[in-house]
Order: C-alpha cells, then sequence, then structure tokens
C-alpha cells in the first residue's frame, strides 16, 4: 500500500562538496517558519547591540576629547598668565631702572647745591674773619679716639648685644619685592624733592645775607632745619649698631635667620625715646621680645622697642617725638643689654635705617 506524504513536514536538502553524500533533513512546517525568523530576530539583536555600543564607544571618545580640550585650554590659559605676569615683571623692572636714574640725577642736583651753600657759608666766614668782628662761636670738642685694645674690647662687648625674634627664611616673591621696591624709590624721591626744596631756599636766605650776623643765623637755622628735617629720630643715646636688618646668623642657633629690625647696644637704664608721635598700642611683656612697646604713627608705620628694662608708658597712651617711653634692658631672647628697634609698613617689617640714621 503506497503511503501519503506528510503535508506538515518540509525536507531540506543539504548539498555538501563533490564526493560526499546529500543529507536530507525533515523539519516540521511550525520550526521551519520559526527558523528564519529567530535567525532575523538574532542578527536584528546584534545589529542593535553593535549600534549601541557603537554609540557609548562614540559618547566615550567624544567626552574624553572634551576633557583633552578642556585641559588643553586650561594650560593655554596659564601660559597666557606666566606670560602676561612676564611681562609685567618686565615692566616694572624698566620703570624701576628709570626711577633709579631719575633718583641718581636729583642726588647729583643735591650734592650741587650743597656744595653752592656751603661755599655760601665759606665766604661769609672769610669776610666775617677779615672785617675784625668781635663775635666768636664756641666748638664742642670731639673726644679723642678709642685706643686699639679699647676699641677691639668695646667691639667684642657690642657684638654680644644683639637678639630678637627667630624668623626662618623663605624666599622672596619677586612682584612684591618689585612693589616694595618701587614704594621705598617713591619715598626717596619725596625725601629729594624736600631736600632739594629746603638747601635751594637756605641757599637763597644765604645769598640775600650780605653781613656776618645774617650769615651766622642762616647757619644757626640750617642747622635747626636739619635737626628738625628728620621724620624719626634716633630712638637711643647709643649709635652703635651690633646687628643689621635682614639675613643673619642666629645668635642662638647659629642657622641662617630674618632679623626684622637693628640691634643698637646700649647700658641697662639707658633712655628709648619714641622715634615718632602717635598712639602706644602695646606696652607688655613676652617670651623672645621680653618687655616691649609698639607706637602706632599717623603715617602708616608703626615703631617697636624690645628687650626693654622697664616702660613708662601704656597702651593707649598719646607720646610725642622724642619722648621718654622706657629704658634699654636685656629682657627676652638676648644676648646682652640692647635695643631691639624695628619699623613695620603695612604689617610688614621694613629696613629701619630708610627712615632713621645714627
Amino acid at each position: 500500500m503506497k503511503s501519503q506524504p506528510d503535508h506538515n513536514r518540509i525536507t531540506l536538502l543539504v548539498v555538501r562538496e563533490a564526493g560526499r553524500p546529500v543529507r536530507q533533513l525533515q523539519l516540521s512546517k511550525p520550526l521551519a517558519l520559526v527558523l528564519p525568523a529567530a535567525a532575523a530576530l538574532s542578527i536584528s539583536s546584534l545589529v542593535t547591540s553593535m549600534h549601541f555600543h557603537a554609540s557609548r564607544s562614540i559618547a566615550e571618545l567624544e567626552a574624553e576629547a572634551a576633557a583633552l580640550s578642556l585641559t588643553n585650554l586650561r594650560m593655554e590659559m596659564k601660559a597666557q598668565d606666566k606670560d602676561q605676569a612676564l611681562q609685567q615683571l618686565r615692566g616694572q623692572v624698566t620703570e624701576l631702572s628709570e626711577e633709579a636714574e631719575s633718583i641718581k640725577d636729583k642726588l647729583k642736583s643735591v650734592n650741587e647745591l650743597e656744595q653752592q651753600l656751603q661755599s655760601l657759608i665759606d665766604k661769609e666766614t672769610e669776610a666775617s674773619s677779615g672785617s675784625g668782628a668781635n663775635k666768636q662761636t664756641s666748638l664742642k670738642t670731639a673726644p679723642a679716639p678709642l685706643s686699639g685694645t679699647t676699641a677691639a674690647v668695646t667691639g667684642s662687648i657690642a657684638a654680644s648685644q644683639v637678639g630678637g625674634e627667630y624668623i626662618a627664611v623663605y624666599p622672596e616673591d619677586h612682584l612684591a619685592l618689585l612693589r616694595e621696591t618701587r614704594d621705598d624709590f617713591e619715598e626717596i624721591r619725596s625725601m629729594l624733592d624736600e631736600m632739594m626744596s629746603s638747601i635751594a631756599t637756605t641757599i637763597t636766605r644765604a645769598e640775600q645775607a650780605g653781613r656776618a650776623e645774617e650769615q651766622l643765623q642762616a647757619k644757626q637755622a640750617l642747622a635747626e632745619q636739619r635737626r628738625l628735617a628728620p621724620a624719626v629720630i634716633w630712638p637711643t643715646q647709643s649709635k652703635t649698631i651690633t646687628s643689621s636688618f635682614g639675613y643673619r646668623s642666629d645668635p642662638f642657633k647659629g642657622t641662617s635667620a630674618y632679623h626684622s629690625g637693628i640691634d643698637i647696644a646700649g647700658s641697662i637704664g639707658d633712655p628709648i625715646y619714641a622715634a615718632m608721635g602717635g598712639t602706644v598700642t602695646a606696652s607688655d611683656q613676652m617670651g623672645a621680645r621680653g618687655k616691649y612697646i609698639i607706637i602706632e604713627h599717623s603715617n602708616g608705620l608703626e615703631t617697636w622697642y624690645m628687650h626693654l628694662n622697664s616702660m613708662t608708658v601704656s597702651a593707649g597712651d598719646k607720646v610725642s617725638k622724642g619722648e621718654k617711653i622706657g629704658t634699654l634692658g636685656n629682657t627676652g631672647r638676648s644676648t646682652g643689654p640692647h635695643l631691639h628697634f624695628q619699623v613695620v609698613k603695612q604689617n610688614k617689617a621694613v629696613n629701619p635705617l630708610n627712615y632713621v640714621e645714627p
């Protein structure tokens, strides 16, 4: 009996290489329909997955590119800032150089004015001597110089009269140093202007003084003017400086340190005077400073006095230039009797010798 064909099955013939038999696969019709759909779905899923990974990779690459671009922009900005800072530094150096040349010219003018003044004074002095004037001028006898042995002993004692707070040395910022130097040049220029004006006025008065008495008055006026001219007076009777402002070897540790003032040798009990008029903001005692006084002045400066033996003023007191405020001592971090004198400008210690001379 002949078998009937099964319409629910599909026969697939697989033809392989030559010499190999043909394989026959029979699949049910539903399975034959599902297989292509599954294959299409798999391919579609694979394509979707590849597209997703490609999109994510592209997004990551774009993010990295943006980050690199931002980093590059920051580096360019830093380079630009450095270039601007360098240009600013060069400009300030040029300005300071021009300022220095201007100050040199003014110093030459001051020297010429002083020579003119001295020439006028010498001429008037000779004229007064030739006319037989009876007026006499008393001169103070200068003290005899110290012998070699005495001078050596005095120098040895003075060298041991130092002290002050220990301040470690750190590199200075160049721009800040330039700004400070510019301020110092401005102050020097102002002082030179005042000196030139003062000397020119004195020369004019000296030229108008035709008699010996008038010349003597002019000389006395000049001496008084010079005495009152400094804005800051020397704070002690002693003129011996044992340690200068700036970098030095610390007297206790022997290492490099920054000395924020000058040390002036003296004897315990010597009077200490206010270098300028102002208001006492501190009159206290502290470890390294010992007994100390701080005076605030109207021109924005402060003067500090350390290692005192006693203090005659209190915080809040008003003092005048030259007024006694205490006595010299050896308190605090000190190797011998001396005064640590310090000038502070805008909360920063500056060299006191820029404002006062022994």
